[in-house]
């Protein structure tokens, strides 16, 4: 079954040159952005200078695309955009608009390519599938393609945004690198990434234990205990092995060590792995430490709140 899914994912979080699966199965009917005027009109979140915000973007040729691609027959693919095994794979620049200000946009460079040959009218044929039933070419599943886009090329960069819970944690050293990682990460610098929230982990671990240690939901004194025994040993591995039954639920809902998964990333020498490897790495290290962090500060700011609203009766 063909499945085509939406840009904006890809537009706003994907780095550079990493392939995004747009179509699945691709079928002759399908205006599966085998052109670039079925991408026109996408639309997207995009930080809009004017506004100070983000805003929704939509997709549109240049001028001069529409000028070139508009004198093509209608519904047809050009031959222009096909190579000459009938892969789809051509470069366009794309123009994203923001829809609020109608003013603000941005330069998009997009690579669009099938990994099999696109059918037409003139190269479809009948074949029997596996149940012996007579199909066209492009209905049977097995010889659809797949289209993939990816961003060779953006004018301005997408701003990083940090988080503010994030922010606020963090001090001024791990804030640089954590923004140096988003950068990175958006870059498509796997190794550069991973890196960076290697440094990160290293200068920030220790402190999230701490603060763990410190919220009511967790075993106060067994985690107390065991930062003990690391100061007594420096053997840093004692804390993050035997700290999960100790966590408040909220992170042993996880059913894994959080802080140890995030302690196992500073082990592995960077030289094992691939520069994609990195990349995933990184993505993961950064949803896990979010997630971590967002929990420490949502427990602490309600039992706050509680102990306001306690003071606040107890005054009436």
């Amino acid at each position: 079954m063909l499945k085509k899914y939406s840009l904006n994912d890809f537009i706003t979080n994907y780095p550079l040159y990493k392939p995004y699966l747009a179509v699945e199965n691709y079928t002759r009917i399908c205006q599966g952005y085998t052109h670039p005027f079925y991408i026109e009109g996408e639309t997207f979140t995009y930080y809009c200078e004017n506004e100070n915000a983000y805003k929704t973007f939509e997709m549109e040729v240049t001028q001069d695309t529409r000028e070139f691609l508009g004198k093509m027959v209608d519904g047809e693919i050009p031959k222009i955009l096909l190579t000459n095994e009938s892969k789809l794979d051509y470069n366009q620049q794309f123009v994203g608009k923001c829809k609020s200000c109608k003013e603000y946009n941005i330069q998009l460079f997009l690579h669009v390519w099938s990994d099999k040959p696109i059918p037409s009218e003139e190269t479809q044929v009948m074949r029997t599938d596996k149940n012996g039933e007579w199909k066209p070419e492009d209905e049977l599943e097995d010889e659809r393609a797949n289209i993939y886009i990816e961003k060779i090329g953006v004018s301005p960069m997408i701003k990083i945004k940090i988080d503010s819970s994030i922010a606020k944690y963090f001090n001024r050293e791990s804030n640089n690198f954590y923004f140096k990682a988003l950068k990175s990460k958006n870059e498509n610098l796997g190794i550069a990434a991973y890196a960076y929230f290697r440094r990160i982990i290293e200068l920030e671990l220790l402190n999230i234990v701490r603060d763990i240690s410190k919220l009511e939901s967790s075993d106060n004194e067994k985690i107390i205990e065991l930062l003990n025994k690391y100061e007594a040993s420096e053997k840093v591995h004692v804390i993050y092995e035997n700290i999960f039954p100790f966590l408040p639920k909220s992170l042993q809902a996880l059913g894994e060590n959080p802080i140890k998964l995030l302690y196992n990333q500073t082990s592995q020498g960077l030289h094992t792995l691939s520069d994609l490897d990195c990349l995933e790495r990184a993505e993961y290290i950064d949803t896990l430490l979010k997630f971590v962090i967002k929990k420490i500060h949502e427990e602490k700011s309600e039992i706050l709140n509680i102990r306001n609203v306690i003071k606040e009766l107890k005054n009436k």
